[in-house]
């Protein structure tokens, strides 16, 4: 709704180069997203069905590296399992960090002209921090010594070897 209410030609109109950079970005971002929420719904799936997972005839298209073989995880001592294979051995939060980059590039590709197209991923960031520390939170509380053992293995929340 913001381009087609207040478009200006000049702000919006990019470089070819710089929309298929932001393209790039959006679709690079969503195969993080949605490959790694794949392995851990499929990790979780086969976790309550003994292993296997029966895919539905008419399930939404898998993208390659969504389903872990033999995925590697920790035990905890409340029993649970925490994944530390595929995207999340990179990072505890990579979902997160994918989403936001999405929610950026839809600003980007709005040009710098106003904040509005702003409004979202800034928004999105904030919330997603008061996310992160809610649940580190939950987990110390759920996992205790176990929690550490994981931060120690999965030592990134958002970015590898960054943050």
């Amino acid at each position: 709704m913001y381009l087609v209410r207040y478009r200006n030609k000049e702000e919006t109109t990019h470089p070819l180069a710089y929309k298929l950079m932001c393209y790039g970005l959006l679709l690079s971002a969503y195969y993080v997203w949605d490959v790694s929420q794949s392995q851990k719904n499929l990790f979780r799936a086969k976790e309550e069905n003994g292993g296997v997972y029966i895919k539905r005839k008419h399930a939404f298209p898998q993208l390659p590296w969504s389903d872990l073989e033999k995925p590697k995880y920790m035990s905890t001592e409340c029993g649970s399992k925490l994944l530390v294979d595929g995207f999340w051995k990179y990072a505890r939060k990579i979902h997160y960090t994918s989403d936001f980059i999405m929610a950026l590039t839809w600003g980007l590709i709005c040009g710098f002209g106003s904040f509005v197209p702003y409004f979202y991923p800034f928004f999105f960031l904030c919330m997603i921090l008061h996310r992160t520390w809610r649940d580190t939170s939950r987990c110390k509380h759920k996992y205790g010594k176990d929690w550490v053992k994981y931060c120690e293995r999965v030592p990134y929340v958002f970015v590898p070897r960054v943050f």
